[in-house]
């Protein structure tokens, strides 16, 4: 017998792509892009496109494990029932709870699985049921939301705005690999006429689609944006009644452009000043214009400063007074259709509770001072083992005695190796779940298509297990994943459709002049130059270039930056073992670096070379690539230690240091 079900991708990408899924007999035969969805429109990116392959992979965890061996990269396994799995852990847990409190338990997730229900909903509840510590989950955004806590500096139109755009920049933004879905309106507003620009220091897919490029210093955004902002202040070519009527602290923010210096901020930035003043003035005169800012923006010691000082382009130009002018990032369903408090229920923690920020795992993990000790941590949606910064030390303080560790995941990942119980996930076609997009305003319930293969089980079932077994009586960890979707909806009228059909609109119509009128997110409803909330909080309230944490000025032992880049065939670390993947990658897992840099080494192309730091290393061949600027390296990450070969990864050289706002990550 044969049917289809209509399956959300739950990936941590802005599209959220429904997926029409062909049963046949009960095993997943066919998976082909929904037509009808808006987004999606009859294509998958290269990743979900292999998503059977995934699926059905002769790799795939089926029964729950225990380590036998030494925690590490030589670590054996043996296979236990599900009852002696949770039996296990949940002793443990009790046994924490016993000796050092809840919060000597901590849950370590992140967007491995985009759901509502299953990693975003009943995990919370379960965990802020049990009082366990908070985990903040900082690894791919935190700069961003310390910015954001201050001020609005990042949500805009939606993406169907881009039509009407005349100049479209991609600031730190790769749409080619991390979103395509998006690229379709930058297609048919350059056949209207418009002009795109990447801002870059990788010449990317993107980037080499543009129609200009321009390359920059790694961590050096906040400098690239405040000369344009002189430039354009300078000039004259400020929207002076947009400043006046919707913003705040313009006089402030005229005293501190007119201390700096256009060469200084050039040589910061490495942008020549005759390229920062024509592309200042080529934004400040195209109407409209659109900036779409990535995540990379804000992965260095500045990244907060970074998203603050881009966000005042479009209000000192007046952008946001057109269709398809000001910035068009993620501010989807995710954002703007849920209520994450009924979602997560942190209510039901105690008081007091701590917060852990997620990129200071190994500091805290190997602190004899930290109170109460981690004595139990438990990872699901995330491999921490090759997706966290430093992987040396990190490695290192999952190996610490009497730390107990449980990983439930599809695979034996690298972060398994460093488990004492590892459990079978279920992938997204096993599973009920609910997805919000949020690159646009669409919310998908999705429905199981197979039964779970072996003994998989989905992360909501095993955390009633778990509930029931520690005596939690809250009824809210028990709710099904249709209570929560009544939950998750801020407009309930919605909800009937959203159980019933392929996916539901969030917003009658696309946000295409959001702060036309002002109406920004800040007490006054103005956008601010200067915020007072962090000149109350000691802190620098204007826009400013902060410097990355280790420059090439300040590390002359060390004189290149590395760049580590995404994939389009992996999604962080998500496939990067399939075999169908990484015959496709093979070619590309080199270090590309530019002929002046090789040169300088005696590298020729192909030759292996070992790139370091102070914190570890890795092996790969040498690409002699013009994709780099002399001073640069890159690389694809993502790939699996355990798949090496002994050569390693480039998270043994990223750094754990944090973001100036937000407690974000610098791998940049």
């Amino acid at each position: 017998m044969t049917h289809t079900t209509l399956v959300v991708c739950p990936h941590d990408c802005p599209d959220s792509c429904v997926m029409d899924v062909t049963v046949r007999d009960g095993r997943a035969v066919q998976i082909k892009a929904n037509k009808e969805h808006p987004f999606t429109r009859g294509a998958l990116c290269a990743k979900v496109d292999k998503f059977l392959e995934r699926v059905y992979s002769p790799d795939r965890l089926l029964h729950p494990m225990k380590r036998t061996g030494p925690k590490g990269p030589q670590a054996t396994f043996e296979r236990i029932s599900w009852g002696e799995a949770l039996t296990t852990i949940t002793a443990r847990m009790k046994s924490s709870v016993s000796e050092n409190g809840p919060q000597s338990i901590l849950p370590f997730s992140y967007r491995g699985n985009n759901g509502v229900y299953q990693s975003n909903g009943i995990d919370r509840r379960l965990f802020h049921a049990l009082g366990a510590s908070f985990l903040d989950r900082t690894i791919c955004a935190g700069g961003l939301y310390g910015a954001m806590a201050y001020s609005d500096v990042f949500f805009g139109f939606s993406p169907e705005g881009l039509l009407e755009s005349k100049l479209i920049v991609f600031w730190a933004s790769n749409p080619l690999n991390t979103g395509l879905h998006v690229w379709p309106f930058v297609l048919e507003a350059k056949r209207r006429g418009a002009r795109v620009v990447t801002i870059d220091p990788f010449r990317s897919r993107t980037a080499r689609a543009s129609d200009d490029h321009i390359a920059l210093r790694p961590g050096t955004d906040s400098a690239l944006a405040l000369a344009m902002l002189k430039v354009i202040n300078d000039e004259g070519l400020a929207d002076l009644d947009y400043v006046n009527q919707h913003t705040t602290g313009y006089a402030s923010l005229t005293e501190r452009l007119g201390a700096l210096s256009l060469h200084d901020l050039s040589r910061d930035c490495d942008v020549p000043v005759s390229t920062i003043q024509a592309f200042a003035r080529d934004y400040a005169t195209t109407r409209p214009a659109a900036i779409r800012t990535g995540v990379g923006i804000q992965r260095s010691g500045g990244g907060a400063a970074a998203v603050r000082a881009v966000a005042c382009l479009p209000a000192l130009t007046g952008a946001w007074r057109d269709v398809g002018g000001g910035l068009c990032n993620f501010g989807g369903a995710m954002f703007t259709a849920q209520d994450t408090k009924r979602v997560m229920r942190p209510d039901l923690a105690p008081e007091g509770t701590r917060t852990v920020n997620m990129m200071r795992l190994a500091e805290h993990l190997m602190d004899p001072d930290f109170d109460p000790p981690i004595n139990v941590l438990y990872v699901y949606n995330c491999n921490l083992a090759a997706s966290m910064p430093d992987q040396q030390n990190l490695r290192r303080a999952l190996q610490r005695p009497g730390l107990f560790t449980v990983v439930h995941d599809l695979f034996l990942t690298d972060s398994a190796y460093y488990a004492d119980i590892v459990l079978p996930a279920t992938s997204p076609l096993e599973q009920d779940d609910m997805i919000f997009a949020y690159g646009g305003h669409f919310g998908s319930f999705s429905r199981a298509a197979i039964a779970p293969s072996g003994e998989a089980r989905s992360n909501a079932e095993v955390f009633r297990s778990i509930g029931r077994s520690m005596g939690v009586s809250e009824p809210a960890v028990y709710a099904t994943a249709e209570e929560v979707a009544r939950d998750a909806l801020l407009d309930g009228r919605l909800i009937d459709d959203f159980l019933q059909q392929p996916f539901v609109k969030t917003r009658s119509e696309p946000d295409l002049l959001p702060r036309a009128e002002g109406g920004f997110l800040t007490p006054s409803g103005k956008f601010e130059f200067s915020c007072a909330k962090l000149k109350d909080d000691g802190l620098d309230p204007l826009p400013a270039f902060v410097r990355p944490h280790e420059t090439l000025e300040e590390q002359a032992q060390f004189p290149l930056n590395f760049l580590p880049r995404k994939h389009k065939d992996s999604l962080n670390s998500s496939y990067g073992h399939l075999p169908v993947m990484r015959r496709q990658e093979a070619n590309d897992r080199t270090l590309e670096i530019h002929g002046n840099d090789a040169r300088a080494r005696g590298i020729a192309a192909g030759d292996e070379v070992r790139i370091f730091n102070r914190r570890g290393a890795f092996v790969l061949p040498a690409k002699i690539s013009d994709n780099v600027q002399p001073g640069t390296v890159a690389s694809f990450w993502g790939w699996w230690d355990k798949l090496s070969d002994g050569k390693g990864i480039a998270n043994n050289v990223t750094s754990a240091a944090l973001t100036d706002l937000g407690g974000g990550g610098t791998f940049y």
